[in-house]
Order: structure tokens, then C-alpha cells, then sequence
């Protein structure tokens, strides 16, 4: 069967829309023939116009008014009444009824499918006024033509369109990553090389490494002033080149093109970045007892011993210190600073005497680094220098450098305080935000600096106004991502993610879906790294307490998401889960079931089976609502496969799609490693569908480099009903745009 093409799509419309009652046919007349082929015109047009097409029946004269988009609704309004005044029943302004059943109804139901609205307009009984319509609907289409709809773009701010980025690619949601990229790189607010960073960390985040070193941009990428996140991802890069039991020269030749990538410690960014940093040290001569230090200070330690080449290089802790003590000289610090070895001439400094000379070298390595040894050493240099030397050397630098060292020589605790006082100003608050922001990765793994902040921060979390509490909860869960996609879970990570949450539940009612969405996210990374029954109850009591304001039908999706990723993971002596879920599938009854989608509605019905109730309609199992957009089936015997480690929702969206296409076979997996079955169905069915939010990336790369070219579609989220979504958005792309339609209103009594 080919897909159905969109010239095939408005052929049925029109067949079924002039057809009894309508009395009109095509060929009735040129005038209505034009008029048709001006409809068709604004229908095929990308994006779709709004269009009209007449109707008579029972000697009576109607016109439809159709917006292809809901978002048209009120500007087509506003035409119609200045181009047809008085010229029809007034009653006509309001849209057609969802529910209405009228033939001609369904049919541009059908058209539409969900997203699109339309008008009946009752003309008088009269030639006269039946003439002047007809004539002022030929204006308005021709007005339409030449004046199309303009939509309203808002552009996000860039720094929520970042956020957005870095949490898809902490999630693991290559789709959603992919997406948010392509927004950023259209952006006239980044610069060329600012591009050039975000997609190296998403070609990084994903393990894309042929894509990277074919892209042709690595010689940029090594030439360029880089953050830090660019050059730990490079530093992924070489890494993946160098074999497990790499020696010093094998490391030298991997990485001979690439530099000193990572000078400091408090620049690694990820485990690689700190094998990166060890093996580039060792190989410009520093001893492995003064790397070990370092890396032990700064939390990294066990992470590049977890590389078996650098284990056999790096002495146990406390069997070797840092280098002894020797005779320095200005040609070692240059070299060091010459070859980018920040926390090596940092070294070499503290062997000499503070001198007026050198102070700049080291509030330049300061600035730099913010590593606490930095720090201590110019504390050590004030006394004998002088605070009016310092103050002289620090004058001469940007203000967001002397605030960047202000913040680092704070104990990290004290600076996320200091951060809230009420004195500060908007714009003092929001650089101070920015800074703790960058400096969090590198001041939380040092050891213990995490369970330092943690005993400030849930008093600071209930002491702070409420008009600033959006920033706090903002702040951590950056914090929290940031950290998580540097190190993983860390110990003290999870305390972290209780207190968001709570902080979340007892004092943030503003309803904001973005933000109640990136806490399910942390949500979910809490229970993939492991709770007790009386934590997974915490967490769930919490979300109960601050989820009214999503007790919606608008949020319904959402809410059942959040059931589904607690199911998922509730332990067996868990006892809470029934008081969250309740509120959010109870609320739904005959006065809210047809502003359900159907996805939603069917998955609704089966977590309410699960928690032991009915819900209050019957919900219709099929297709979609008959002549509705839902009616398209695909061919019997087409296959589709859905991955996701959430097996649960994976197991329901196959018995919502197996019950709509009873011919349609549906096969789950959820494994973690890729297995020849799940490769094989990978290659052979008709439609692939990963929830790349709940996928490993192991198995992923296998199946989709077993898929080829053919068409993977990504569900939007970890839930039963955006599994169900992608099923339909992939029967839309492979057949025609029929079936997405199947998730709009469906009747229920």
C-alpha cells in the first residue's frame, strides 16, 4: 500500500463533503469550481490557509470558514465579519462544536484531525444575499491569498533554549537534543563558534565520534578559545581513540594534534577529562604522586583509575606525596605555562617567594583555574605583598573576573547563601547564579564540599522568600544535571535530589510545566540509581504535595508520566503511590473524557485497572470516532517494534495499538544490551520506536545501526500514551497523515 498523498487526502475530502445533504456538486458552476480550486490551493499550501467552500441543503445556503490551525481561529473571525457584515446568522461566529455529528461535520473533522477549527455560516433565504456573499467570499479568498497568515513566533530565551539542550543530553534523549540543537544553531544571538561548541557536546553527549572527526571541523575545534566543556569533550575524543592499557607514548601520539586540553583539575568536566589530564601531566614529566594529589583534592581520582592503562601509572593514595621540594626557576614556570599546565606552575609559585613580579602570573593562573590551591597561595601573598598590590592587579581585570574569584575563595556553602541575601540586588543575584552555576561541578567533587552544601541547603531551601525560591530550585536542578552528567550518580547526589524536591513541593505554586517536567527528569535519575521504600515514599508524598496546580486536563498527560516513572521503580514495601495516583485518574469523568486524547484516555484506563477502580466513562477502543481522521488502518501484516527500559509503558502502548489495528503486529523490548532479536526487528519492521528517554545507549547504537536509513521515530517522553503518539506520528510519515488523528477526541459516555 503507498502512502496516501496529500492531492489522494483532499480527493476523499471533497467526495465526502459534497455529497447528501450538501446539494452542490464540483461541476455545479465555474464560480464554484474556482472556488474549490482556491480551497485546494490554501490546503496544499505550506503551512495551510484558511478556506471556503459552500453548502446548500433543503433550500437553504451555508458556508464553511476552515482554519487548518487553531491558532487562525480569531483572525479568520475577524474577517468574516468585516468582509460579510450582517450577510449571515450571527451564531455562525463561534466554532463548530467538537461533538457535532452533522456529515459535512465529520468530513472536515476528517481533514483537519485535532488540530484545526471551522465555522458554519447560515445565509438568508434570499438571491440577493446568497450574490453578495459569494462575491464577498471571492474577495476575502483572493485577500487570503495575497495576505497569508502570519504566526507569532516567541523566541525563548537563549539561556532556557541552552537549559533545555543540556537537560536533553543529561536524559539521554538524542531526539530532543537534536531538536534543541537545531533551534540553537538557527539562533542570531549565537556566534559561529558558539555553534560550533554546542554541537560538539551533542556529537559528545551521544557517542557520535565518526560524525565528529568527518565533520571536518576539528582543526577549529583544537585551534579556538574554548570553555571547558568543549575541551573535556575533545579530551572523550582522544580517550575513545587510546587502547585500555595505553602507556605514556601511546597517549602522546593519540593525543599529539589535540594540546593540552584540560590544564587544571577544576576544568575536567567528565572521567574522561580526568584520564585526559593525568596522562597529558605524567607525559610532560610531572611525577605520578604530584598528579595523584591533585586529582585526589579535586574528587577525580577514582575516575581516571578507573582507566586500566592509568591504574597501573598512578600510585595508591598515601603511598607516594607530592614531589619533593626542589630549587625553582623562572624557565620551569614558563615552561609549564607555555606547554598550558595551569595547576603545574600553580606549583612551581608556591615553591618561590611572593613577588611583585610575578603576582600577575598568579592571579592570572587564579582567574583561571579558581582551584583552591591557587587561591590559598594568593591568600599566602597578600600578607607580605600587600592588599593594595593585589587590589592594583586585580583592578585590571574584568569584573566577572574579580566576582569569579571572590566566589571561589568562599567556602562553596557560604557562597550559595550569600547568593539569596536579601541585600543583593536583580543583577547581583543573577551573576552570582551564573557563577555558582559554572563553578559547581569542580567545587562539588571535591571531597566532602557536597555534603557540606546539602546541610545548608535545606534550611536555605525553607527560609527563602517565595520570591526567590524559583531561582533556588532552578539553580539545583542545573546543579544536579550538571553534576550527573560529570560524574554519574556521586555519592551525595541523592540527598541533593530529595531536597530539590522538597524545596519544590513546599514552596513553588507558580504551575510551571517546564519546571515540574525537568523535576521529573531528576525524579526519574533518582529511582534508576536505587531507593529504600520510606525514600521512593518521600519522593512520591512530595510530588503529591505540589501537584495540585496540574490537577488538569491540560496536564493529564503529565501527571500520568509521572505515575508511569513511579510504577516503574516502586519497591515492594513502597506504600504511597496510591495516594498521588488517585487525585490524577479520579478528576476524569464524562465532563472532561472528550477533552481527552485517546492515547491518553486508554492509557488513563489502564493504570486505573492497576490501582483498582474503574474510571467513570467507557472509553471507545478502536481506531478513532467514525468518517474521523483515526478510520485510516495500515496494511495488515505491518509490523512496528517499540524500545524502552520502562518495559511497563512499552507493554501497554502495544495493547493500546494492537486493540486499535488488530492486523498490526506490535513487539516490545526493553533490554539494556543489544540482543540479536532486537537487532533483527530493528532491520525488519515497518516502524522503529525508541523512548530514547528511558533507552540505553548501548542497545540504542546497535539498533540504529541495524535500522540503516529506514525511519526511527522518538517518543516525546518515558509514558504509555507518547509511545502510542509515535506509533501514529510513524503511521503518518509511512502512509499518509491520517493517524495522528486517532489520538484527538474520542467519545465517550
Amino acid at each position: 500500500m503507498s502512502p496516501a498523498q496529500p492531492e489522494e487526502v483532499w480527493s476523499d475530502f471533497t467526495r465526502a463533503f459534497f455529497s447528501p445533504p450538501n446539494d452542490l456538486s464540483p461541476a455545479a458552476d465555474e464560480t464554484t469550481g474556482k472556488i474549490i480550486a482556491w480551497a485546494k490551493d490554501a490546503w496544499l499550501r505550506s503551512p495551510a490557509s484558511p478556506f471556503f467552500l459552500p453548502v446548500s441543503a433543503s433550500g437553504w445556503t451555508y458556508w464553511y470558514a476552515i482554519c487548518p490551525n487553531q491558532e487562525q481561529r480569531l483572525w479568520v473571525r475577524n474577517l468574516i465579519l468585516a468582509f460579510l457584515g450582517s450577510w449571515f446568522d450571527l451564531s455562525g461566529l463561534q466554532p463548530v462544536p467538537a461533538d457535532s455529528d452533522m456529515p459535512l461535520d465529520r468530513a472536515i473533522r476528517a481533514l483537519l484531525g485535532p488540530h484545526g477549527c471551522f465555522f458554519r455560516l447560515l445565509i438568508p433565504r434570499n438571491a440577493n444575499a446568497e450574490t453578495s456573499v459569494r462575491q464577498s467570499v471571492i474577495r476575502l479568498t483572493r485577500a487570503l491569498a495575497a495576505r497569508p497568515y502570519r504566526q507569532i513566533r516567541l523566541t525563548w530565551p537563549l539561556g532556557r533554549l541552552i537549559s533545555d539542550f543540556s537537560d536533553a543530553c543529561a536524559s539521554g534523549s538524542e531526539s530532543s537534543a537534536e531538536e534543541a540543537l537545531t533551534l540553537l544553531e538557527q539562533d542570531y544571538r549565537l556566534s559561529g563558534a558558539n555553534k560550533l561548541f554546542l554541537r560538539l557536546q551533542y556529537l559528545t553527549a551521544f557517542a557520535r565520534w565518526a560524525d565528529l572527526e568527518e565533520s571536518g571541523d576539528l582543526p577549529d575545534l583544537i585551534r579556538l578559545n574554548r570553555p571547558v566543556l568543549a575541551s573535556d569533550a575533545l579530551a572523550r575524543l582522544v580517550m575513545t581513540r587510546l587502547p585500555a592499557t595505553a602507556d605514556l607514548a601511546d597517549f602522546a601520539e593519540a593525543a599529539s594534534e589535540f594540546g593540552c586540553l584540560i590544564g587544571s583539575v577544576t576544568m575536567i568536566r567528565s572521567a574522561a577529562g580526568a584520564q585526559y589530564y593525568a596522562y597529558w601531566s605524567m607525559s610532560s614529566g610531572e611525577t605520578p604522586g604530584a598528579v595523584v594529589a591533585r586529582l585526589l583534592d579535586a574528587g577525580w581520582l577514582d575516575q581516571a583509575r578507573d582507566h586500566s592503562g592509568l591504574a597501573a601509572l598512578l600510585p595508591v593514595p598515601g603511598t607516594s606525596g607530592r614531589a619533593a621540594a626542589s630549587t625553582p626557576s623562572l624557565a620551569e614556570l614558563q615552561q609549564a605555562l607555555d606547554g598550558g599546565r595551569l595547576d603545574a606552575a600553580v606549583d612551581v609559585l608556591a615553591l618561590m617567594s611572593p613577588s611583585a613580579e610575578l603576582l600577575p602570573a598568579l592571579i592570572d593562573l587564579v582567574t583561571k583555574t579558581l582551584s583552591p590551591r591557587s587561591i590559598e597561595l594568593l591568600q599566602r601573598w597578600r600578607g607580605p605583598l600587600g592588599e593594595s598590590a593585589v587590589q592594583d592587579v586585580l583592578s585590571g581585570r574584568p569584573e566577572a573576573s574579580r566576582q569569579n574569584v571572590a566566589i571561589a575563595a568562599e567556602p562553596f556553602p557560604v557562597a550559595f547563601q550569600a547568593a539569596f541575601a536579601a541585600h543583593r540586588t536583580p543583577i547581583e543575584r543573577a551573576q552570582a547564579l551564573d557563577e555558582l552555576r559554572d563553578q559547581a561541578v569542580s567545587r562539588l567533587m571535591q571531597p566532602g564540599v557536597l555534603r557540606e552544601v546539602i546541610e545548608v541547603l535545606r534550611p536555605l531551601s525553607r527560609s527563602v522568600s517565595s520570591a526567590l525560591l524559583a531561582d533556588l530550585i532552578d539553580l539545583l536542578l542545573d546543579t544536579e544535571r550538571d553534576l550527573f552528567s560529570a560524574a554519574g550518580d556521586v555519592a551525595g547526589i541523592q540527598d541533593l535530589r530529595l531536597i530539590v524536591v522538597e524545596a519544590w513541593a513546599l514552596g513553588d505554586e507558580s504551575g510551571d510545566r517546564h519546571r515540574v517536567s525537568r523535576l521529573l527528569d531528576l525524579v526519574g535519575r533518582a529511582l534508576d540509581a536505587g531507593v529504600s521504600p520510606a525514600v521512593f515514599d518521600e519522593l512520591v508524598e512530595n510530588l503529591r504535595a505540589g501537584w495540585t496546580p496540574f490537577l488538569t486536563d491540560a496536564d493529564l498527560p503529565l501527571g500520568l508520566e509521572a505515575i508511569e516513572i513511579l510504577v516503574a521503580a516502586q519497591p515492594e514495601a513502597a506504600v504511597a503511590l496510591d495516594a498521588f495516583a488517585t487525585p490524577i485518574l479520579s478528576r476524569i469523568g464524562p465532563h472532561s473524557a472528550r477533552r481527552i486524547e485517546a492515547a491518553v484516555l486508554e492509557t488513563a484506563e489502564m493504570l486505573a485497572a492497576d490501582f483498582g477502580f474503574e474510571l467513570p466513562v467507557a472509553v471507545e477502543h478502536g481506531p478513532g470516532i467514525e468518517g474521523g481522521p483515526g478510520q485510516a488502518m495500515p496494511p495488515a501484516g505491518s509490523s512496528v517494534a517499540i524500545y524502552s527500559l520502562m518495559e511497563p509503558a512499552a507493554t501497554r502502548a502495544a495493547a493500546i495499538v494492537r486493540r486499535w489495528y488488530p492486523e498490526v503486529r506490535v513487539d516490545t523490548f526493553a533490554e539494556k544490551v543489544a540482543t540479536d532479536a532486537l537487532r533483527y526487528s530493528a532491520r525488519h519492521a515497518d516502524l522503529l520506536v525508541i523512548a530514547d528517554k528511558a533507552a540505553a545507549h548501548a542497545a540504542t547504537d546497535a539498533i540504529k545501526a541495524a535500522r540503516g536509513r529506514r525511519l526511527i521515530q522518538y517518543a516525546r517522553g518515558k509514558g504509555t500514551a507518547s509511545l502510542v503518539e509515535a506509533v501514529l506520528a510513524g503511521f503518518d510519515a509511512i502512509y499518509g497523515g491520517t493517524f495522528s488523528g486517532a489520538t484527538a477526541q474520542r467519545t465517550a459516555s
